[in-house]
């Protein structure tokens, strides 16, 4: 709620309230909804593939002795 509230400018929304766009008050896209949910979370997980192991590395560097 609070980026709703600070943001007035569609321009500037977060990506959760883009995708909210889709939302009408009788009728949801939710084909539009779930690809562009697609869309957002691929380079998130394009990141996490080729940085895996420097993610495990400071995991159990914090947790050692």
């Amino acid at each position: 709620m609070r980026p709703l509230i600070i943001l007035s400018d569609p321009q500037l929304f977060t990506l959760p309230l883009g995708l909210n766009r889709f939302k009408g008050q009788y009728i949801s896209y939710w084909n539009y909804i779930m690809a562009a949910s697609m869309v957002f979370t691929l380079p998130v997980l394009v990141i996490y593939v080729f940085f895996n192991r420097y993610f495990i590395k400071g995991i159990s560097f914090t947790g050692g002795k």
